[in-house]
């Protein structure tokens, strides 16, 4: 779900007033949209939504979901990554995961995937769709 309280801030911070908000998202986004967002009355914003807020208002995508308090620091996906929708909203997840290729560690690392990349994501998918989504890379 759209942590609505942290996307009003986000906007009061830069001044801006819903009407504001909305031409600069190039009307992808009305201004009755953005006030039901805010009041935490859209559970699943399109991707178009979140990608324009997002961009409007200098911030990662998954920042304006309420789980960002979960995660410690910025969240790095791995360059192979894949999108799925969940009940909380749009998920980015590794690729390579995703489709069960089993490369060791060190062939995800010379694909820019490190160690670190995948704790993220991997804490990113279990919290947002379970445990033992993303399987361990063999060594």
């Amino acid at each position: 779900m759209l942590n609505g309280k942290k996307i009003k801030a986000l906007r009061k911070k830069r001044g801006l007033t819903l009407r504001q908000l909305s031409e600069l998202t190039c009307g992808k986004v009305s201004i009755s949209r953005l006030s039901e967002i805010e009041n935490g009355k859209v559970a699943n914003p399109t991707k178009k939504t979140i990608h324009a807020l997002a961009l409007v208002l200098g911030v990662a995508e998954w920042e304006l979901f309420l789980h960002d308090e979960f995660l410690k620091g910025d969240l790095r996906m791995c360059i192979h990554r894949r999108e799925y929708i969940t009940m909380n909203g749009w998920v980015y997840y590794c690729e390579l995961a995703a489709l069960g290729k089993r490369l060791t560690a060190d062939e995800l690392k010379k694909l820019g995937c490190t160690k670190e990349d995948r704790t993220r994501c991997k804490q990113l998918m279990e919290y947002t769709c379970g445990t033992g989504i993303v399987p361990e890379p063999e060594e």
